[in-house]
This record gives structure tokens, sequence and C-alpha cells, in this order.
């Protein structure tokens, strides 16, 4: 493949957002894009560096230095704030948006039950691109039901084929844990201005307790203990 065409496709991947602002970055996560335009809703499919979603990096990010990565960061960083990178991208996303239009026209007058079916198929909340859930405005009264089903929809963009209900069941393990329980609640009678800082604290939490559970699961495993034992309380 042509070095620009990975760069292309680099670019794409990096673009899919979650209408907050980017944590700081993770060892291993790619350079973060400029945020989502309310409203917006980025990527073209099939162009997303492989599929990769939220919480997966591009391929080949996990094999450079941690000073390469640094340099990539700091360089999306800087490009995505080029205008002509910002008009580019708006016209790949306005296209991309009337292909969709135009798609769902032609079915609709081809076959009205397709489409019927297809709007039975649509997810509650608007989606992306990779099919996350869009975050609303933070005053939202939907605000903490799309968050919540925002982080099982990164978890299992992860799942590997044919472990996407152990996945699914392992998420929901994390949610039930009491540190999770709490900060979602808190979340609800956070004020809207501290609401999506108080989100980014609560993804970190999310992966620090998957982090955990992965350990203590690595652990029983070689003791020859019972991986489906459930977890202590945290």
């Amino acid at each position: 493949m042509r070095p620009l065409v990975v760069l292309f496709a680099l670019s794409l991947s990096l673009a899919a957002q979650n209408g907050e602002p980017p944590a700081p970055p993770k060892n291993g996560e790619p350079p973060a894009p400029p945020p989502r335009r309310e409203g917006e809703r980025r990527g073209p499919p099939g162009m997303m560096g492989g599929g990769s979603g939220g919480m997966r990096p591009p391929a080949g990010f996990e094999k450079l230095s941690e000073e390469e990565r640094k340099l990539m960061r700091e360089a999306f960083e800087k490009a995505w704030k080029d205008p002509k990178v910002i008009e580019a991208r708006d016209q790949a996303l306005r296209a991309n948006e009337n292909v969709r239009r135009v798609l769902h026209d032609a079915i609709s007058k081809e076959d009205p039950k397709v489409a019927a079916l297809l709007e039975k198929m649509k997810p509650p909340f608007e989606t992306d691109d990779r099919g996350f859930p869009i975050l609303p405005r933070p005053d939202s009264p939907d605000f903490v039901k799309v968050a919540n089903a925002r982080l099982g929809a990164e978890m299992m963009s992860m799942a590997k084929p044919g472990k996407q209900e152990d996945t699914r069941r392992f998420h929901e393990r994390i949610m039930q844990l009491p540190r999770m329980k709490e900060a979602m609640a808190a979340l609800e009678t956070t004020p809207p201005a501290d609401r999506l800082e108080a989100l980014r604290k609560i993804r970190d939490l999310y992966r620090q307790l998957v982090g955990e559970e992965f350990a203590r699961l690595r652990k029983l495993r070689e003791e020859g203990g019972d991986p489906n034992r459930p977890p202590k309380q945290q």
C-alpha cells in the first residue's frame, strides 16, 4: 500500500469522535483528532483504518516506540487544525451523508418493505459510522443513558469473532461493580457544565476496572480456579 494511502486511511481512522473533549492519549492509543462539531457525523464507512474503534488504535501503531507515538500525536494534532484539512474532511463528510441519503431513497423506491426493515433495525440512539451512540448535549436528560450505552458499544467493538456474548457479559459485570455504579449514579446529579469531565474520569475508571478484572481472570487461570467466579466487590 502506498504511503499516501496509508496516511489517508490512518487520518480517517482518527477522525471518529464521541462528542467529548479527547482525554490525554494513553500508551498505545492513536493521536486525538479535533472535537466533533455539534450534530456532525464522522468517518466514511469502510475507510476507518481497518475498522478500528474508539478504544482500538490503528493497526501497526503498537509497533512504534513511545517517542515515535508522541511524535505522531503532535503531528496529527497540528495537522487537524490546518484549514485545508478541515475543509477536505468536511467535504468527505458531506459526500458521505449524501451517499447515505441517496441510497436510502433508492431502497425506499425499490422496495418499501426493506426500507421499513431498515427503520426497524435503527438503534435507540443516533450513532456515528462505527455504530457508537453519539453523546447529546450535557444538559440533555438522555446524557447519562447514552454515555452508558457508549461504554458498552466501545467494549463490544473490541470483541473477537464469536466472543460477542462473552464480551457483553464482561461489560455488564464491570458496570455492576460498586465503584462503577456509584460513579454513574453521581453523573446523574452532576451539573451539565461538569458532565464531560466527569464522564472522562468514568472512562478512566472503566479502563482501570477492566484491567483489574483481566488480571484477576489471568491469576485464576494460572491457579486453576474458576474464571467464572464473580469478582470481589470493588
